[in-house]
């Protein structure tokens, strides 16, 4: 009920003469520089400079920064005002005639952002006496946008429009300041330059700044500058026009039917064994359904979102009552989607009663809103005097539509948990209360939150208008009721970004079944081998893969880079099989390790590991004595050395191990677990604990700090996708350990960090290459160096507690882990590896002393 009350908290008194007319467009009113509003007639002595400043560099959208300073002289009525609360109605008014001109009633600006409120400082008092004498008030107001859209972008007392490829930069003063003493003009259009510039500038200053000096008593110079920036640049402002924002939608479809289609592939090089169990007969049928499923809601989801780009529903358009009939098609769209999602879950009775009642209600309140409601244009007009019964259709409807789909989601990892044989049905939370509850819980955060930002957006946006005035309680209702109207659209098209979570986990249902019958046979046999093999690599993009992120703010090629993730690990594999321990050949067959070593063999290893150990480290204490003396017992100790590395082929006949390995090496191949199923689950949970401070890291760097921050904030799901965020990174560094115990036996390497190695590599070869992209095209890298090196300090980490892990079973003869670890590594090898994770910690500390903060533009609420 919260967004219901929400939106009818305001009340709405009669429009007064001096508001603008019912359906009047928003900051109209009047413009007149000598309005007696303001008492423009006072700030002819106030002295004004004024500047504007186009930063290009490392950012996808150019970032514009105004300036704006003005000497207010104490003969101004309005000049105390300054000095009160800005939280008071005075002071609005005082700094709207400062910074905006005579403008009456309601204004907003949502595309103008400010770090703080604009400062006033009391300049010292000039010598002499009368009222031109007393102190004067310096006004500084800075403000900043970004140019993510072909439209006439207004920042302070400058305008930028926004063409296809030149943009026009024009100052327009306050009208209130149309007579003052302008001192000074500044224009830094940044690289490569202003391109035309009118008038001519009286000088320049830097590389690019151009500079005007207007004559005291001449009036202020029409400057206008034209700009031609980079094509990246110019790419990026039109994201939201078509067709750059059909090709932006085409690449989140393409994306998900690349995950659709290698389901496909998987379904049919899936082998079934010769008596499937029950458990393999379930994960496949639910990976089967799951497929088409994806299917289904990818074409519903990205189709709709597809739709709006080619009609141009995303850009910015005089027209914006008319867009608001896109909103509503978000509701049909979610709905649908969740209606999928629950047929595929087939949830218990409980659910599907729920469901059935929620379908109904918001069934019946779109009914009533087609029939009797007023048009979707009319809802969202400050003129609209929306009753409860509308708001409350509205209200039913939106969050009904995407309760479902939410619904719906839950149910259908639900289905491929607990019928996969993940976990138990009875364990884990999975029952249908704590369903229920948890999704509800999980709405309700979601609607606050939303409620929250679109209260905190409406301040930002209205931080002028006068709180008094009778419109601006009409145009607060409006906003209110525009934003809940578009809170499906919003919610739903976050929520479908996580369809790959049940993908990842109904290939893990699969691999699970397949994976533990897999105990007795040898390394090299066990697998993961044909479409386990192929399922393994596939999760590797699925749920381990970091979201890179777009050229030039274009989801056109995101689909590549989960292809890009696939290949680096096949490449990577096939390049260093050769330098696996399994890989090297027995002394005397030549036949693999792999062939002859099979989770059986697995205490007998660890034995001969043992006192493999012990005679090394006596022969350690004899080379500290005389070498005369210990001759006898050095022979004694090398035979039993040699004895410890024997072996037997395939064929039961005598052999060795290879002269590379040793028995420590043999006994580390297999890992802590019989199967690799085991030891993949065994490095997933290893890298939890590890991998939390650098999810928080990421999470604080690319949503918690400096204009993240301003993003998060602002943005309606901001606050619930930072949990989110700091999930799914869990659940990523979880996926990359899953695969690096999996492929633990043929992964290059004798000790869990060079094993790390691999799947580090292939974890940052696409990462490279987005960076060396958007180097090649001047956009930021933002976590991107410190998300690939804290990939490979988790997996190394991970990687020695799973030797650690082989060797649990000696854990109680020796006073703590760390002396344990060196007895496996031994000297020598434990040094490095101390060496090998000190340089790693170090090179992250200082990749994230030199980390760029967010240089994008916050999301907006729907259209607007």
């Amino acid at each position: 009920m919260l967004l219901l009350l929400w939106c009818l908290a305001v009340p709405v008194p009669p429009a007064a003469a001096s508001s603008p007319p019912p359906g009047k467009p928003a900051g109209a009113g009047d413009t007149s520089a000598g309005g007696g509003l303001c008492a423009a007639d006072g700030l002819r002595k106030a002295v004004v400079t004024a500047g504007l400043r186009l930063d290009h560099d490392n950012r996808t959208f150019t970032k514009v920064f105004s300036t704006l300073t003005v000497e207010v002289p104490p003969s101004w009525p309005h000049a105390h005002e300054l000095l009160l609360s800005p939280d008071s109605d005075r002071y609005r008014g005082a700094m709207r005639c400062l910074v905006r001109g005579p403008l009456e009633g309601f204004h907003t600006r949502w595309r103008e952002w400010r770090s703080s409120e604009p400062t006033v400082t009391v300049l010292p008092e000039k010598s002499g006496h009368g009222r031109d004498s007393a102190p004067r008030l310096k006004v500084v107001m800075t403000a900043h946008g970004w140019v993510e859209q072909r439209e006439k972008l207004h920042i302070g007392a400058w305008s930028v429009d926004v063409g296809r490829a030149r943009w026009t930069i024009r100052l327009e003063p306050p009208g209130t300041l149309e007579r003052a003493r302008w001192k000074r003009i500044t224009v830094d259009p940044g690289r490569p330059g202003a391109a035309s510039a009118e008038p001519a500038p009286d000088g320049g200053r830097g590389a690019n700044t151009l500079v005007w000096n207007p004559a005291a008593g001449g009036p202020v110079p029409d400057v206008v500058v034209g700009v031609v920036p980079a094509w990246p640049r110019s790419f990026s402002a039109q994201d939201d026009n078509p067709p750059f924002a059909v090709f932006d939608e085409a690449g989140g479809l393409l994306l998900l039917l690349a995950l659709v289609g290698a389901l496909w592939c998987v379904l049919v090089v899936l082998p079934g064994h010769p008596v499937p169990t029950p458990q393999e007969r379930r994960a496949v049928a639910n990976l089967r359904d799951w497929s088409w499923t994806l299917l289904a809601v990818a074409l519903l989801v990205q189709g709709h979102h597809l739709r709006l780009g080619w009609i141009g529903a995303f850009q910015e358009s005089d027209e914006w009552r008319q867009q608001a009939a896109y909103a509503p098609r978000a509701w049909l769209t979610s709905t649908a989607a969740g209606i999928v999602l629950l047929l595929f879950a087939r949830p218990p009775r409980t659910l599907r009663v729920t469901a059935a009642l929620l379908f109904g209600a918001t069934a019946t309140a779109a009914l009533w809103l087609a029939l009797a409601g007023p048009d979707t244009a009319l809802f969202i007009q400050p003129s609209t005097t929306a009753t409860w019964r509308t708001v409350g259709a509205v209200w039913t409807v939106t969050i009904g539509s995407f309760l479902l789909f939410l619904l719906g989601g839950v149910a259908a990892v639900r289905r491929v948990v607990v019928h996969g044989g993940l976990i138990h049905g009875t364990s884990a939370g999975w029952r249908t209360r704590r369903l229920l509850g948890g999704t509800v819980l999980a709405l309700t955060v979601v609607a606050v939150c939303y409620a929250v930002t679109a209260e905190r957006e409406w301040r930002r946006g209205s931080w002028l208008s006068p709180h008094a005035d009778p419109f601006y309680g009409a145009w607060h209702q409006a906003e209110l009721r525009s934003s809940l109207l578009w809170f499906t659209h919003n919610a739903h098209a976050w929520w479908a970004t996580m369809l790959w979570i049940p993908s990842g986990l109904a290939l893990l249902a699969v691999l699970r079944a397949r994976g533990t019958l897999t105990r007795q046979e040898p390394v090299a046999r066990r697998g993961p081998r044909g479409a386990d093999r192929l399922m393994l690599l596939l999760l590797f993009p699925v749920m381990a893969a970091m979201n890179i992120g777009d050229f030039t703010s274009s989801s056109a090629l995101v689909w590549v880079w989960s292809a890009l993730y696939f290949l680096a690990l096949v490449v990577v594999l096939r390049l260093f099989a050769s330098r696996a321990v399994a890989a090297q050949r027995l002394a005397r067959s030549g036949e693999p390790l792999g062939t002859v070593l099979a989770a059986r063999h697995a205490p007998r290893l660890r034995d001969r590991a043992r006192r493999f150990r012990e005679l090394h480290a006596q022969l350690r204490a004899l080379d500290q004595g005389q070498p005369d003396e210990g001759g006898a017992q050095r022979r004694v100790l090398e035979t039993r050395l040699r004895r410890l590395h024997r072996w037997r082929s395939s064929t039961g006949r005598g052999d060795s191990l290879p002269h590379q390995v040793s028995v420590v090496d043999a006994a580390l191949v297999l890992g802590p677990a019989p199967t690799w199923w085991d030891n993949g689950v065994r490095a997933a949970r290893l890298t939890q604990p590890v991998s939390l401070p650098f999810s928080v890291g990421l999470v604080w760097e690319t949503m918690l700090r400096g204009e993240s921050l301003t993003g998060t904030l602002h943005y309606g799901l901001g606050l619930p996708d930072v949990f989110v965020q700091l999930v799914l990174w869990q659940v990523g560094y979880g996926a990359a350990g899953f695969v690096l115990g999996a492929l633990w036996h043929e992964l290059p390497g004798r000790r869990g960090p060079a094993k790390a190695l691999a799947p580090a590599a292939a974890y940052a070869l696409p990462i490279g290459l987005f960076a060396l992209g958007n180097w090649g095209l001047g956009e930021e890298q933002t976590a991107l160096a410190f998300s690939a090196a804290a990939m490979l300090l988790v997996l190394t980490l991970t990687g020695i507690m799973m030797d650690l892990e082989t060797f649990r079973g000696e854990r109680h003869f020796w006073r703590s882990r760390l002396a344990l670890l060196h007895s496996v590594y031994q000297m020598r090898y434990l040094s490095i590896q101390v060496a090998w994770l000190l340089a790693q910690a170090a090179a992250l500390v200082t990749i994230w002393q030199f980390i760029d903060e967010a240089a994008s533009p916050p999301p907006t609420n729907g259209n607007r």
